[in-house]
């Protein structure tokens, strides 16, 4: 039980920085010197002069609290046997090649069955490799491929265009949520709470709300309503980062606003 929730915190830390880097790179005034790593926040960045701007970083999704659990579970499955079956071709010496994994999950599988699907995704890829240049698309009833685990509706694989790296995908669709005020104020009021403890440890909060848009729980594209809004936020900063585009917003605020 300890492995695993030591795990979780690293690649919850993982992403953090991943979102961190992105904000660096698309916050035109992002303060620059020492960037430290913490808890709460998430990290600190001590100035030249001394200053400590915390950095307090959330995750943001369109769903309620219920069923964002679920769907996000059902992601964590699909992402979980998208790797695995990826690293299983690599050890049976698949040759290097674009396969994307369509899923027809309803709930999220077990860490045993999760491996047991990849082992038996990687295999039938490795079997019905096309030629360079060529693509195959494989179903579970399709052709004879009596090892296709029926969790996966199709899989893709292509060697059109040559690679040379395993590059494995699940894309899915999903409803885009353009309003996104209820969302995001959420956010604020929920991060809000841990503000006092923060400011325990640096002179000032930044808060950096993350969408993950690449997956369909995190598909939120806030419209213009929902950006110039004035929220209710505690923190010197409140920032909207659509990770997938790539994007960033400053969201008005109260002291932003005044």
């Amino acid at each position: 039980m300890g492995a695993t929730i030591t795990q979780a915190n690293a690649r919850s830390k993982e992403i953090e920085r991943q979102h961190l880097h992105s904000f660096q790179y698309l916050c035109k005034d992002f303060p620059g010197g020492e960037l430290q790593e913490r808890e709460t926040p998430d990290f600190i960045v001590v100035t030249e002069a001394q200053r400590k701007i915390g950095i307090e970083i959330t995750q943001v999704f369109k769903a309620s609290e219920a069923t964002k659990l679920s769907q996000q579970s059902i992601e964590a499955t699909k992402e979980a046997v998208t790797v695995l079956a990826r690293m299983g071709a690599e050890s049976l010496k698949s040759p290097p090649a674009h396969v994307s994994l369509y899923f027809s999950l309803r709930k999220p599988l077990t860490q045993i069955a999760r491996r047991k699907i990849a082992q038996r995704v990687a295999q039938v890829v490795h079997d019905n490799m096309p030629a360079q240049g060529e693509a195959i698309k494989l179903e579970p009833r399709g052709g004879g491929q009596r090892d296709h685990p029926i969790e996966v509706d199709l899989i893709c694989i292509s060697r059109v265009h040559p690679t040379d790296r395993h590059k494995w995908t699940w894309p899915e669709a999903g409803r885009v949520e353009t309003d996104a005020i209820a969302l995001l104020a959420e956010s604020i009021k929920k991060k809000s709470k841990i503000l006092k403890a923060c400011l325990n440890s640096c002179d000032e909060c930044w808060l950096l709300i993350v969408a993950p848009s690449f997956k369909p729980s995190g598909m939120i594209h806030p419209d213009q309503r929902s950006f110039s809004h004035i929220y209710e936020s505690p923190f010197s900063r409140t920032y909207f980062l659509n990770f997938g585009r790539g994007s960033l917003n400053r969201l008005c605020d109260k002291r932003w606003a005044g």
